[in-house]
């Protein structure tokens, strides 16, 4: 019996029984959330791929290929905002292949909503200066990274708070996941999707169907939520870009290389090694 062994050997034995029955427990719930999300329409249907491809120091790219069809479902981008320059270019007329193209970047995205006249919308910081204010909205979100290099995803009306840390920061759709949980989102129409998750790690993915994938928001939002042996990403926090006809991903290594197009538009993120 434990009470007649020493109190050290007692107490490791009482941890490792505890941590057994933490994977245990670990273990049912997946499988549990795993079968609720083969009924569903995006879930799984067959064995997900969860390895990285490492492109180079702090950037790596996985494909979704296990959720509908025979083709991908989404493309990600992975980068470590500690070990690359992420920065926002307002563009007027721009693409994600031109921008990186004339900033010498890896890889670019498109970010805010616009106007009729192609202007942009929403808050913009670029090199640490804001050149354009942000727009009140209770179901807009901001990206942003500071200038030590954490992501984060905010409110409008929390950004007076936090506008003096950024380097840079766009602003567009709603958010997907809040710390872990699924942000409650208008299902709303089936387009291309591209957007911003913020892993546990701090680790940034940036993510896009391809243009002929179409998802309703409430379909990525459990993307972006679920694990990745699940078809997901396992956001911390996450949030939508412009989607549709704007949705563009431009990606440039010596392993990789990845041009999903789009309108031109008139802000975009892009990343350079640091």
């Amino acid at each position: 019996m434990i009470r007649s062994l020493p109190l050290k050997v007692a107490i490791v034995l009482l941890i490792v029984v505890q941590a057994s029955q933490l994977v245990a427990a670990e273990q049912d719930d997946a499988e549990k959330r795993r079968a609720e999300y083969k009924n569903e329409k995006n879930g799984p249907k067959g064995e997900c791929d969860t390895e990285w491809q490492q492109l180079e120091r702090g950037l790596h790219y996985r494909a979704i290929t296990c959720l509908g069809g025979k083709e991908t479902d989404m493309h990600l981008v992975r980068v470590d905002p500690e070990l690359w320059k992420l920065d926002t270019a307002l563009a007027g007329r721009g693409t994600a292949g031109g921008i990186a193209r004339e900033k010498d970047a890896v890889f670019a995205i498109n970010a805010n909503f616009f106007g009729q006249g192609r202007e942009a919308l929403g808050l913009v910081v670029r090199s640490s200066k804001q050149v354009q204010s942000p727009r009140q909205s209770s179901w807009q979100s901001i990206f942003m990274v500071t200038e030590d290099g954490r992501a984060k995803i905010t409110m409008p009306a929390n950004w007076s708070e936090q506008k003096s840390e950024a380097r840079m920061a766009v602003q567009a759709g709603p958010r997907l996941v809040i710390n872990g949980h699924t942000n409650r989102v208008h299902q709303s129409y089936k387009a291309a999707r591209c957007g911003v998750c913020i892993e546990k790690s701090g680790k940034v993915i940036f993510f896009a169907t391809p243009s002929s994938r179409q998802l309703d928001m409430y379909e990525i939002a459990r993307i972006a939520r679920r694990g990745a042996e699940d078809g997901g990403m396992h956001c911390r926090d996450a949030m939508l870009f412009d989607g549709g006809h704007s949705t563009q991903l431009y990606l440039s290594t010596e392993k990789k290389d990845l041009s999903i197009t789009g309108d031109s538009v008139p802000v975009l993120i892009y990343g350079k090694r640091d």
